[in-house]
């Protein structure tokens, strides 16, 4: 025999049962993923940080969530660090060879020890096939597994997606893109899509744009309503150029 009380949502749940005494499970996810989002917002509670894009712009994050919850960024990571060993390694190789010329020179050895350099914790990745606001809110979803996803960021974060072998995001964000294949969104679509024009999924998503302009022959010829040029995430203080030329439609097609 179970019970189930009449209040049972996302926070906790409670159940009893004869084998056991009565159960409360308290879930406060809510409070959790704004936790992670402050951390990722602090650069010193962060230890790996990702120069992401051709300006270099710094992305921070916990390379402990990275590893485990995603098998290429763990790739990444441990491949990264082995790198920095090797690095320290040839530093420290240099300075006790420098520290040897140095006693020769000297009349009598010092008695005291020389400290060896330091590896530094925090690791730094150099990322230059993204954008940084697409790659913001992937790294945002793995550690809070949650993420914001508008016309603008959907197909760089669908091919990101693709990349990281993050199957439920990318059929996520392929389902919305889909979505957004209507007149007054599809312009804004195409637009974002040209800094991944070689991506697959990107091509796919341009046959299913070519599909369903069969059948709505609107889209082809749909002007939009002009919009800001500087469009800002709530989440994102960079500024993004959007580009709503009815043109741009036909050209692909």
């Amino acid at each position: 025999m179970s019970y189930n009380p009449a209040f049972q949502g996302e926070f906790y749940t409670c159940c009893y049962d004869e084998q056991e005494s009565k159960l409360m499970v308290l879930k406060d996810k809510q409070a959790l993923c704004e936790d992670l989002k402050y951390i990722l917002s602090v650069p010193d509670l962060c230890d790996v940080t990702f120069l992401v894009g051709p300006e270099q712009y710094p992305i921070h994050g916990l390379r402990a969530i990275l590893a485990s919850r995603n098998r290429l960024f763990y790739l990444m990571i441990l491949a990264k660090e082995k790198e920095t060993k090797i690095q320290a390694s040839q530093k420290k190789i240099g300075f006790l060879k420098k520290l040897k010329e140095i006693r020769k020179l000297l009349t009598s050895k010092p008695s005291y020890q020389t400290s060896e350099p330091s590896i530094s914790r925090k690791l730094t990745i150099v990322l230059e096939e993204f954008e940084p606001c697409v790659f913001e809110r992937l790294v945002r979803y793995i550690h809070c597994g949650m993420v914001s996803v508008d016309v603008f960021s959907v197909v760089g974060l669908l091919n990101a997606a693709e990349k990281f072998e993050l199957e439920c995001l990318k059929n996520a964000c392929w389902e919305f893109a889909v979505s957004c294949i209507r007149p007054d969104l599809v312009h804004d679509l195409i637009s974002s899509a040209n800094e991944y024009s070689n991506c697959k999924l990107t091509n796919d998503l341009f046959k299913e744009i070519q599909e369903i302009s069969l059948n709505q022959p609107e889209l082809l010829y749909y002007t939009p309503r002009s919009r800001p040029r500087n469009i800002r995430d709530h989440n994102d203080s960079r500024p993004k150029s959007i580009t709503t030329n009815g043109l741009l439609m036909r050209s692909v097609l």
